[in-house]
């Protein structure tokens, strides 16, 4: 039975360092950016932001802020994103944080060693998403991976040795393991199965398997990944010239009618790629859309399962996110002028009152305008005080004529 991945709802670390794999995808996502002459799209790339294919609407994946009507020579991106989600993790992991620090990767080279000693702890750089912290921070020693193997059923299985070595624990349903750094998931093994490739094979963007295949493996099980992929694309550009020679896997797919594009999408959804993305809880119907977003526009396939993953994440974010409603969808411009409103009222408010005397006199000739009722309680509050005193002081001048005429009656 072949390996499937399956869907995990754990939550990950927010501490993360992208670089370039993901970047790629992101950067393949402006290839129709509208925006060419007067909007770059390296500054939307920059900014972690990935196109939606839909006008100039963009999304950031970690804190699915969607925004679209860019102005083009003012609005800037990297500035936007920072002040409309400054706990996204992407702005202060990137944008904010000028160095990214080292990323710290366990990794078991020994497999009778099951201690954790500094040797056993390599910095690691990769070209792929990675997180600066463990997924599943209880299963980062290899003894607690192996307990949690307590159930496993070893029929037809790969040995609990190999799978714990590849970075999986057991989630303790079915055949269902998943990796403590990348939290990917994989279920149906056979016993021929090595869980190391498999998990390369199946999560690239994984740091800790990349630094256990190293560098050469890692490439060869990558290599042989796309040439299964080139196969399949090879073959539906052979499908469609009519002919098995003169067609390139590169080709733009010619795609005159509906109806072709009905057949091309069919037949890619029964892709492995597809199928392990119905496992991942994503429904066929984004999968299927997906796939008509991508033909319909670009005339070609996706240069890799990452892209076409990420292409569901995004419409499924729209989806989730949007809900039907366009005030959901963010205008910078506008956005930043609410903000800035707000900014000015606020600082407006702090910079007014001390004493209700300064209050007063600080009203004259000032742009201050006090409203009626508070202007009348002054007025009131000092004509009080004002008949106060003077009462006070005709007190004060009738005990001092006392006191004189008692002083010439004494003499």
């Amino acid at each position: 039975m072949p390996i499937t991945s399956v869907s995990n709802n754990a939550k990950q670390s927010v501490q993360m360092s992208e670089v370039d794999k993901i970047k790629q995808v992101r950067k393949r996502t402006f290839s129709h950016w509208p925006h060419r002459s007067s909007f770059s799209s390296s500054q939307m790339i920059e900014a972690g932001f990935f196109s939606c294919n839909v006008g100039d609407r963009v999304i950031c994946i970690y804190c699915n802020v969607i925004c679209q009507q860019w102005t083009p020579n003012s609005d800037n991106p990297c500035e936007i994103h920072k002040i409309l989600s400054p706990k996204c993790p992407y702005v202060i992991a990137i944008l904010t944080r000028s160095q990214t620090s080292s990323i710290l990767v366990i990794n078991d080279h020994d497999r009778t060693d099951q201690s954790l000693a500094s040797t056993s702890i390599d910095p690691f750089r990769c070209n792929a998403i990675v997180y600066t912290a463990a997924c599943n921070g209880g299963y980062i020693e290899i003894p607690k991976r192996h307990a949690s193997f307590a159930t496993w059923p070893n029929e037809n299985l790969p040995s609990v040795d190999d799978l714990v070595r590849a970075g999986f624990f057991y989630t303790g349903s079915k055949t269902i393991v998943t990796c403590f750094y990348c939290n990917g998931s994989l279920q149906n093994w056979s016993p021929n199965d090595n869980p190391m490739i498999e998990h390369a094979r199946w999560f690239p963007h994984c740091a800790y398997v990349k630094q256990l295949c190293g560098s050469e493996l890692y490439r060869k099980i990558q290599e042989s990944k796309q040439i299964q992929q080139e196969r399949v694309k090879a073959n539906d550009a052979n499908h469609q010239s009519g002919t098995s020679s003169g067609s390139s896997s590169y080709e733009r797919l010619l795609i005159p009618d509906e109806s072709t594009l009905s057949r091309l999408v069919a037949a890619r959804l029964d892709l492995p790629i597809s199928q392990s993305l119905l496992n991942r809880n994503f429904k066929l119907s984004i999968i299927k859309r997906c796939w008509e977003d991508q033909l319909r526009l670009k005339h070609e396939d996706f240069v890799s399962d990452c892209d076409l993953f990420m292409a569901c994440k995004i419409l499924q974010k729209q989806i989730e996110h949007i809900d039907g409603k366009k005030e959901n969808i963010i205008v910078p411009s506008m956005a930043m002028a609410k903000i800035r409103e707000r900014n000015q009222a606020e600082t407006h408010g702090h910079e007014q009152p001390g004493s209700e005397l300064s209050s007063t006199n600080s009203s004259v000739g000032s742009d201050v305008e006090i409203t009626t009722s508070s202007s009348e309680s002054i007025r009131n509050s000092v004509t009080s005080r004002f008949s106060d005193i003077m009462e006070e002081k005709q007190q004060d001048n009738k005990s001092r004529k006392t006191d004189n005429v008692d002083q010439r009656n004494r003499q």
